[in-house]
């Protein structure tokens, strides 16, 4: 591997940092304003959509809201749920659930439909594409509202009186792309908060905040950035607080990226393998439905006297019974994970230079990324999981950038997959029949490419971890193009008694830093402890983190690679002494 340091480094990592990433207001970046809020007016339809809401609400229609089965659907239809109760406590409001994992007007809802009495559906972060069902909507006397922000494939064909409105369609007089569902809904409502007496979108930027992280939208960008930011500092949905309160102990300096490790994954989860009693219940605590019910759990709980576990009966709230239920359906997922990974060993094609694994059955479609980002790891090459439909191999795609930069992009170029669509290294892919032999074939010629870090500092002989601690301490800087800090500790001497594994986590202590490496490469403890040396050399490059345990912070370097040097450490390299800092486990 090479490493090649961005910019200078003034002494100050912050201002590096920002520097590096070619900031022009630096001010409003690091205090995002208002200034540059889209105009909802001036989105086509918004006016339309918020009087024809308003309006259906006045006479006492049947309102269903349909869920779309993301994190940023669920929000953006908790938002929209929460508004029209704003508007009329008493309202005829319902929510229409996925079964499985899927987005839009599936056959699942359209069944459900016909089976509800609706004079109107709602359909948040969905709908775009789905013209078919929506002239069966239409034709059923359904009236529909859709705020969406996905591409639309032909506006043309959507039916005359379905109103939609979304960010992407050029009908807009201004809009901003970088808007997802959730931050579309929250338009949606400042767009009927112009027209009511009582203004209630202020009261969901923290949901707001969720789904725009959790669709990865580009929150470096002012307006975003604003909503974000004012979203975090002002949580307010009673389950998000418990889930952060759970993970981090507190509501204090949360940044964006901490959602991406608490609330938006358990939502994920739920969506991928809960059940349809599950999903209930976690769009029930993200609506204050059923707020005052009290659920009787048994725990098991170690009885510090004999050893054993009792079983002792706990009081939840809806908000910490829904919790419990998400970490319980992640585990699940986990499991799942596991035994497809198992199950998978006889159909694992690894001659080529991607590694592609064959579905026995369309189970567990929910989870092919998942899986296959396992893959990628396990062999260190990128991967894909395919489940054969009978006419074409479809599933997911991760890529491994150690090999190419974008997975994605190199299955497009074959020209012979039906699509390949998605993020650079994490899509869906659909290899139709006739072509795969060829597909597969051209997988061999790949060749892995020297990969290239280019990283904020490096550091040569040393590790500072206050460099760490002050790059942690402005953690809520980054996101979107606003890339992570990154960090290269090169020709480090490392004491090998401080190497330890735990499973597939392998951890390096070093002056009080936890250098770590979560799903590590099979062989690669064995490779730096198996030898005669006491101290062996390292190239380090990762991002800055910190473990927060007990009241104790520990520095972190978070791996992204790492490479044993050849030829044993400098003099000058080798630690004087092994201090207490150095025994942190």
């Amino acid at each position: 591997m090479k490493i090649i340091q961005k910019g200078n480094y003034d002494g100050n990592i912050i201002d590096t940092v920002i520097e590096n990433r070619s900031v022009e207001d630096v001010e409003t970046f690091l205090n995002p304003t208002d200034k540059d809020m889209l105009d909802v007016k001036k989105l086509h339809n918004m006016e339309l959509a918020a009087v024809a809401l308003i309006a259906q609400v006045g006479v006492g229609a049947r309102i269903s809201i349909l869920v779309d089965a993301d994190a940023d659907g669920y929000v953006s239809s908790s938002i929209m749920y929460q508004y029209i109760k704003k508007l009329d406590p008493f309202a005829n409001l319902n929510y229409i659930l996925h079964t499985g994992k899927a987005h839009g007007l599936t056959e699942d809802i359209m069944d459900k439909v016909v089976n509800l009495e609706i004079d109107l559906l709602i359909i948040p972060d969905a709908g775009s594409n789905d013209h078919e069902a929506l002239d069966k909507l239409i034709t059923m006397g359904i009236d529909v509202i859709i705020i969406d922000h996905h591409e639309i494939e032909d506006i043309s064909l959507i039916p005359k009186k379905v109103i939609i409105v979304n960010n992407q369609t050029e009908l807009n007089e201004e809009t901003n792309k970088d808007l997802v569902g959730a931050g579309m809904v929250l338009k949606y409502c400042e767009m009927m908060d112009q027209m009511l007496v009582d203004k209630f979108a202020h009261e969901f930027y923290d949901l707001t905040a969720i789904g725009q992280i959790g669709d990865a939208s580009d929150i470096s960008k002012n307006e975003i950035r604003y909503i974000v930011f004012k979203g975090i500092n002002n949580i307010k949905n009673k389950f998000v607080e418990e889930v952060l309160m759970d993970h981090f102990g507190s509501l204090d300096n949360i940044a964006p990226k901490d959602f991406s490790f608490s609330v938006i994954p358990l939502i994920n989860a739920m969506t991928r393998v809960g059940k349809e009693t599950e999903k209930d219940l976690l769009f029930r605590a993200l609506n204050n439905i059923g707020a005052d019910e009290v659920y009787r759990v048994n725990k098991k709980k170690k009885n510090k006297i004999t050893g054993k576990f009792d079983i002792n009966e706990v009081e939840m709230s809806i908000y910490e019974y829904a919790l419990d239920i998400c970490k319980s359906v992640k585990t699940r997922q986990a499991n799942i994970v596991k035994k497809i990974l198992t199950n998978l060993r006889e159909n694992i094609d690894n001659t080529g230079g991607i590694v592609i694994g064959i579905l026995e059955d369309g189970s567990n479609l929910s989870i092919t990324g998942l899986v296959a980002n396992k893959l990628a790891t396990k062999y260190q090459k990128p991967a894909l999981l395919l489940y054969y439909d009978g006419e074409n191999y479809r599933g997911s795609g991760r890529g491994y950038i150690k090999v190419m930069p974008s997975l994605k992009d190199w299955c497009n170029e074959t020209k012979l997959v039906e699509y390949a669509q998605g993020h650079a290294n994490a899509f869906g892919i659909s290899v139709p029949e006739e072509n795969y032999s060829a597909f597969k074939e051209n997988t061999k010629n790949i060749e892995s490419q020297d990969i290239v870090y280019e990283v904020d500092l490096i550091m040569d002989e040393d590790i500072d971890k206050n460099i760490i601690l002050e790059l942690n301490d402005n953690k809520y800087l980054f996101g979107g193009s606003f890339e992570n800090a990154s960090l290269a500790f090169t020709n480090i001497a490392v004491d090998k008694r401080f190497i330890k594994q735990r499973g597939q986590m392998l951890n390096i202590f070093h002056k009080g830093v936890d250098i770590v490496m979560f799903a590590a490469p099979n062989g690669l403890y064995e490779n730096l402890v198996n030898n005669f040396d006491a101290f062996i050399t390292c190239d380090f490059v990762g991002e800055p983190s910190v473990n927060s345990w007990k009241d104790e912070e520990t520095p972190q370097l978070i791996l992204t690679d790492m490479i044993k040097v050849n030829g044993a450490p400098k003099k000058s390299n080798l630690p004087k002494e092994i201090t207490a800092a150095d025994l942190v486990f």
